[in-house]
């Protein structure tokens, strides 16, 4: 519900004019409002470590995509997570060799939805420790886990 000059009373932010400088109608930053950045890749790319909070998805691919992530100690503290949209392979692999966590395994390389008809709606959320990635699976979908 909005705020009105009758808040104030009740420590709502409203100055002299009514609301503070900066606040919607809610008495939130509406600028600093928290957004994704969502993009589709269609073909094998590398992500940055300044793409930290990007979505990747397959939307429009036609082939397998191949993420992969920036080598493991560049990613302390960063997150990325990917979606298949579409009826391809799509694999995640970790920068550096046997660092990523994934499914029963603290060694992995990289983790793949390949299985037919098992492919669309897979997901995987991936962070980062400095030591490590990991990879956490969203959804029930049939992962591969490659070492």
């Amino acid at each position: 519900m909005p705020y009105t000059s009758t808040d104030q009373q009740n420590g709502m932010p409203i100055g002299p004019g009514g609301l503070l400088p900066g606040l919607n109608a809610y008495g939130q930053i509406s600028d600093i409002a928290y957004r994704r950045n969502v993009v589709a890749k269609t073909a094998n790319y590398t992500v940055t470590a300044a793409e930290s909070g990007t979505i990747f998805t397959t939307q429009g691919a036609t082939a397998a995509v191949v993420f992969t992530l920036p080598a493991t100690t560049a990613c302390d503290g960063l997150e990325f997570i990917f979606y298949n949209c579409e009826d391809v392979d799509m694999t995640v692999t970790a920068g550096t060799v046997d660092t990523m966590t994934a499914l029963n395994d603290v060694a992995a390389d990289s983790v793949k939805f390949g299985t037919t008809s098992l492919k669309v709606g897979g997901g995987v959320w991936v962070f980062g420790d400095g030591t490590s990635v990991h990879a956490m699976i969203l959804g029930s979908n049939t992962v591969t886990v490659a070492t």
